[in-house]
């Protein structure tokens, strides 16, 4: 599933002209919308079991879920690009709409839980 998110994303990022790696820049794109989501989950447990957590493991806490994601893409999906670049770029046009159409769900869907949970159930405590 990522696999083709990241395809799509690298299709569109390699279409603007002063990008210099889309490949990559979709790789930590792919893996900023993963680490939003877990956060958005960990967001909406916290709002019902209200855990109190110091402002130092959170901040570890972030940089280690987002190490740990992108380190975890890296080897299951940017050291194998060429292979999943092979592999989408056969599909016909109607397949590609539905990618990219899911590209841009995952999009909306991943930024609008995030800023929702952030705004309406996280509290600020720092």
């Amino acid at each position: 599933m990522f696999t083709e998110l990241y395809y799509w994303t690298y299709s569109i990022l390699k279409k603007i002209k002063t990008n210099d790696n889309p490949e990559f820049n979709a790789f930590l794109g792919i893996s900023s919308f993963q680490c939003l989501n877990i956060l958005s989950i960990f967001g909406i447990i916290n709002y019902f079991f209200v855990f109190n957590i110091p402002q130092n493991i959170v901040i570890y806490s972030g940089i280690i879920l987002f190490v740990s994601i992108t380190a975890t893409n890296y080897f299951s999906i940017f050291s194998k690009r060429d292979e999943i670049k092979k592999k989408y770029e056969k599909f016909n046009i109607s397949r590609r709409r539905k990618g990219q159409l899911f590209l841009l769900l995952y999009v909306l869907v991943s930024l609008a839980l995030f800023v929702y949970v952030l705004a309406n159930l996280v509290t600020a405590k720092y």
